[in-house]
Formats: structure tokens, C-alpha cells, sequence
């Protein structure tokens, strides 16, 4: 307990030193969703290498659903702090106090610790995330956040200009979209989104023209379930990854993406393991590149791909 909340107190300093959009280097891993996956979470370092070897940047979600949300975001916040140019960590909408407290992460420290221990870490763990930035900008190209787009996004300069801290996320805000918000096919510029209750959807003509008016080669973001792992949008000029296989008793695969020194982006598939054949080995055989890799040029960005 002593030592978690030391590690917190440590971090929020570090985290205060950044903005609302990091820049991020390359080569590089970015990894989607984990929900309490730990797990799966070791599987990703076995298979592409361990932070501080590795540069990685991991799009939010790391606690709620799962059972070990607790060791999920303490080892990534010390890994954040033992390499703190080489592990960034994104908020995504589950950081959050109002959907934290109802969707696991509470419940599991109230299992784990006394009621007032676990209030205080719950609390604290918050007020981490609150510091916690939004984005992330990939060598200048490549805009990468939890959620989505957002009609309140006109230029990088917007995200950099968040204030933060940033406790709660408010309605029709830069901050929800960054969350909350999702692609959605057949539609054109922005609408509710009503799959969620919350922030917006936005459609293909919405990305091809962010892409244009900010220079961006490619978006990437995590925030739903891929069936493997990944999946492509508007011509793939954006990305989904969701890295956390099985996630809520789903067949799905976890991928994780990876881009090279020279930018050209391959994608590692996580298939589901049964916890019977969890050994290391299995994880290795288990997490396989897909062969359609391409390197970032205008050409193979923009070739037609189905959103799945």
C-alpha cells in the first residue's frame, strides 16, 4: 500500500511535466485496450520486448473489465517511470472516476485492501489519471489517441492546449471526444453517438479531411473490439488495435501494431490462450505478424480496406 501510493505520488510529478499531446519517436509498439488483462499484458512483452528495449505507447483502457486491473496500471506506471522517454501511457475513457468506480477498478481494490484503503488508492489512482495526456503525435504523421476525431479538433494546437489536469470529461468537449468517440461507416461528417450515449460518431469523409488539414498520414486509435485484433477505416488512413484478446468472454484476437525505423507498419496478432496452455512458449507460438504489412507512403495508405 505504502509503496503504490509513494510510486503514484513519483509519477503524477513526471506526468506533470507533459502535455495533453506527447511526441513520440520511433521505432516503435503501440498497444490498444487491456482491461485488467495482465496476462496478456506479459504476452505482449515476451513476444515484441520489454519497455526500455522497446519504445511503446499504449492508448488507454488499462484497468475495469478484467481481474488484475490493480497489477495492470502499476506495472505500466513503473515501467513509465524507470523509462519515462521510452513508456507513454494515453488516457483513455476508462480513466476516469465516473466509469472506474461502476466498471471493476474500485470493486477490485475494495476486494483486495480495506474499505478505506482502498477509497484512498481508487482516489489517488484518479487523480494520476488526471495528468494522464490525451495524445500522442508519431513522428509528426501519425495522431494517435483512445477514441476518435472530433468536430472540436481543428489543428494539433487544439490538443496541446487542453488544461490540465482534467478530472472529468464534460459533453461536447475535445476531452470526451478523445474518449469516447467512434467511426462509423455510411455516415458523412459527425452525428450522436448513439451506440454509447455519449460524444460522437464520425464517418470516413471526417478522417480524410483531419488527415489533410493537419498533415497526417495515418490515425490511430483503440477504444472497440476488433475481431483480429485490428482494423482498417477510410481507405486506411485510421486504425483501430485492441490488444486485449477474449476480451469479455469474446473469440476476439489482440493485436498490437508495430512501426519501424524506417515506418513501415506490421501488425502482431494476440490469439486467444486457453489459461491451461499459458506457458511461454505458447504465448510466443501464439503471437504471429500479419503479412499485410505496408510501409508508410500516400499510395498504400490510401488502397481501399473493409473497417472491420
Amino acid at each position: 500500500m505504502e509503496e503504490l501510493l509513494e510510486m503514484i505520488t513519483t509519477a503524477r510529478v513526471l506526468f506533470s511535466g507533459e502535455s495533453a499531446l506527447v511526441e513520440v519517436g520511433i521505432p516503435l509498439v503501440i498497444v490498444g485496450d487491456i482491461h485488467g488483462q495482465y496476462t496478456d499484458l506479459q504476452r505482449i512483452f515476451c513476444a515484441v520486448g520489454r519497455p526500455g528495449k522497446t519504445r511503446f505507447l499504449f492508448l488507454g483502457d488499462y484497468v475495469d473489465r478484467g481481474p488484475q486491473s490493480l497489477e495492470c496500471i502499476a506495472s505500466l506506471v513503473a515501467w513509465k517511470i524507470a523509462y519515462p522517454k521510452r513508456v507513454f501511457l494515453l488516457r483513455g475513457n476508462h480513466e476516469f472516476a465516473s466509469v472506474n468506480r461502476e466498471y471493476g477498478f474500485y470493486d477490485e481494490l475494495a476486494q483486495r485492501f480495506s474499505v478505506a484503503q482502498a477509497m484512498q488508492l481508487w482516489k489517488e489512482f484518479n487523480d494520476l489519471f488526471s495528468v494522464f495526456p490525451f495524445a500522442a503525435l508519431v513522428k509528426g504523421r501519425i495522431l494517435c489517441m483512445h477514441g476518435g476525431l472530433s468536430p472540436h479538433l481543428e489543428s494539433i494546437a487544439d490538443i496541446k492546449n487542453i488544461r490540465m489536469p482534467v478530472a472529468e470529461c464534460f459533453a461536447d468537449t475535445l476531452e470526451q471526444d478523445l474518449v469516447w468517440s467512434d467511426p462509423k461507416l455510411d455516415l458523412k461528417g459527425f452525428e450522436p453517438n448513439k451506440l454509447r450515449n455519449v460524444s460522437v460518431a464520425f464517418g470516413e469523409d471526417v478522417v480524410y479531411k483531419a488527415c489533410k488539414k493537419m498533415g497526417l498520414d495515418l490515425v490511430v486509435r483503440a477504444h472497440q473490439v476488433m475481431e483480429n485484433g485490428y482494423g482498417f477505416f477510410a481507405g486506411r488512413k485510421l486504425v483501430t488495435v485492441f490488444s486485449a484478446p477474449m476480451y469479455a468472454e469474446l473469440n476476439n484476437k489482440g493485436a498490437v501494431m508495430r512501426i519501424s525505423s524506417d515506418m513501415v507498419i506490421s501488425y502482431a496478432i494476440l490469439n486467444p490462450v486457453n489459461p491451461q496452455t499459458a506457458g511461454r512458449e505458447n504465448f510466443q507460438r501464439s503471437f504471429k505478424d500479419d503479412q499485410r504489412s505496408y510501409r508508410m507512403t500516400e499510395e498504400q495508405i490510401a488502397s481501399p480496406a473493409q473497417y472491420q
